[in-house]
Order: structure tokens, then sequence, then C-alpha cells
């Protein structure tokens, strides 16, 4: 791999901040071209700063980076895209940060993935042009997918056999759905219906627009985000801190 220059450019989303001292940040970017990284952001909270307002969480910034010893610095930055009609969404936004993080927990440091990251780019901009629950669903499927973690949906991953129009295992664990025969060597897992798994398998050739312009009905809508959660959680070992978020947003209108 050829060695990175001494100073860089990147566009890309600010997935995270961690202040340091009383006036620095690190700043974790996830870009098409660099993939995720980290750099510092001298002075970035002084009032006067330059770069204060372009190097905020949930904003697409222009950047550029130099080298240093221990983190890169940012010298300067440029916004793209600060979502604010996102923003002022909470449902909205309690989305997106969910989206950041699993980009965040689910990438490695300076792996470029640009198909990840325009999937990235069209999740925010179909969130904040209003749409809802069913933006998420598509992108946490996809990004399994594009990182290697896509479950096996077209028959028992066990056994091979097709599986009937019926209830069937979902099993994070064996790595797909599982037939009622081979449910005894799955190691557990949650019971998806006909429809979450005709939905999961619309996902893997649907454009993100085409799947939201489906509107599955309520009840399919959650049990596919719970069935989604539960493979999410195995294959970080642990729930992503923004779902609580974006469970308690919702909560605030629950559905009938």
């Amino acid at each position: 791999m050829a060695a990175r220059p001494r100073v860089y450019r990147a566009e890309g989303v600010i997935l995270r901040r961690r202040n340091l001292g009383e006036a620095d940040s690190i700043l974790t970017v996830f870009s098409g071209n660099e993939g995720k990284f980290e750099a510092i952001a001298r002075g970035v909270r002084k009032a006067r700063s330059r770069m204060r307002g372009h190097l905020e969480p949930l904003t697409r910034s222009r950047v550029l980076v130099a080298q240093g010893r221990n983190l890169d610095v940012f010298t300067q930055a440029e916004t793209v895209d600060a979502y604010r009609r996102l923003r002022e969404n909470l449902d909205a936004s309690a989305e997106a940060l969910y989206c950041l993080e699993l980009v965040d927990r689910f990438t490695e440091e300076r792996e470029p993935l640009p198909e990840l990251y325009a999937l990235l780019l069209e999740a925010l901009r179909l969130l904040e042009e209003g749409n809802g629950p069913a933006v998420t669903r598509h992108f946490e499927l996809r990004l399994l997918a594009l990182l290697g973690y896509e479950p096996h949906i077209d028959g028992c991953v066990l056994c091979g056999d097709r599986l009937p129009e019926e209830e069937t295992l979902l099993s994070p664990g064996a790595g797909g759905l599982v037939c009622r025969g081979c449910r005894s060597e799955a190691g557990g897992g949650r019971i998806v219906s006909v429809p979450v798994v005709k939905l999961m398998r619309f996902a893997r050739r649907a454009t993100m627009t085409e799947f939201v312009a489906l509107e599955a009905p309520p009840e399919v809508e959650q049990e596919l985000r719970a069935a989604v959660a539960e493979l999410v959680r195995y294959h970080l070992d642990r729930d992503p801190n923004a779902r609580r978020f974006v469970e308690g947003v919702s909560a605030l209108h629950p559905k009938d």
C-alpha cells in the first residue's frame, strides 16, 4: 500500500467528536476515499475558530488534514451539507445518529468503503426528506451485506433445503434462516413471519428509495426492526448506544 501524503484532502461525514483539553476536539470521519479516520481539530471549540461549525457530528465536510506524530491534524474544513432540516426533526436525527454509530462500530480505520459511504449519504438524504425508519432498515441490511455479514435467506442455511411459506427461524449464530428440521442445531434465534422474510429478500435487490416506497404494515415494520436488531446485536456483541435513543423518541408518539 502506498504511503499517504503528508497533507491530504478528504470529504466525509463526521461520525463523532471527543473533546480534548479546553479547546481541542478529536473527530472521527467516514469518507469515501480514506475510509474511517481520526484527526484532531486544535482550538475548534474557541468562539473565533474558523473551523467551528464545520466539524460537528452529522455534518458532511471537506477537510484538509496533515499527518501528525500521534494524531493527524485538521488544517482546513468546509461544510458541504449541515443537514439542517434533518437536525430539526427529532425522529429523523435519531435514526441518522444510529446509522452513524453503525458505521463507526462496524468499520476499521483507513479501510476505504466507497459503496458504504454512498449508502450512508443516500440514507441521510432520504431521512432529511422526511422518510421514516424504513430507510434505517434498508441501511442496516445493506451494511451487513457490504461488510460480509449478510444472513442466508434463500433456503435453510444448515441443510440447504427450500423453505416453505411459513414462519421460520432467523438464527444469527447459524448465519440465516433455519428450517424446522434443523432448529435444534441452530443455537437460538427469532421466529420471523413470511412478510418479514420477503422484505429482507426485497431489500437485497431494491434501491433504498424503492424499499422505502413499499410502505409495509406497521406490525411488519416492527417485526423486521426486531429481527434486524438481533442480527446487529449478534455481530457487534452489544446493542448500539443510539438504539435506545431511537426507541425513546419513537415512544413519544406510538403508532396505532
